[in-house]
């Protein structure tokens, strides 16, 4: 695998931070694995910060819809996702227009991670569910 995952839990969301390239089987690995951890962990709050440094075919940032899909990822998943990079930041805004439009996931793209996570925490219900 061309890329590296860093999971961090916190009490209330999971962060995940992805570095390498984008292909689209690795994109299929990252997203049963975000899927899976929040399963285990019982939390459906995600802060992704994407250290991508290369974009992939059109055709495979469409596909994420199966992604999606295939890893169980829906609305109950609040995903705060940042993409700091100007080279793959339009692509990673395709991927979450596509997403938006089918109803898979409930999330924002940003590029600041602190606007992310402020975003997510506010999104926690006050229980923390």
């Amino acid at each position: 695998m061309s890329e590296d995952l860093t999971i961090i839990p916190y009490e209330h969301y999971l962060h995940f931070i992805i570095t390498g390239s984008a292909n689209y089987n690795n994109a299929v690995i990252l997203w049963k694995t975000i899927a899976a951890t929040c399963r285990e962990h019982n939390c459906f709050n995600v802060l992704g910060e994407q250290k991508i440094t290369n974009t992939m075919p059109t055709m495979d940032a469409w596909r994420h819809q199966n992604i999606f899909i295939d890893a169980g990822i829906t609305a109950k998943y609040r995903i705060a996702w940042v993409d700091a990079n100007p080279v793959t930041y339009k692509q990673t805004e395709f991927i979450r227009t596509v997403l938006s439009n089918r109803d898979i996931g409930y999330g924002k793209l940003f590029t600041e991670l602190e606007k992310a996570k402020s975003w997510l925490l506010e999104k926690i219900p006050k229980n923390g569910a």
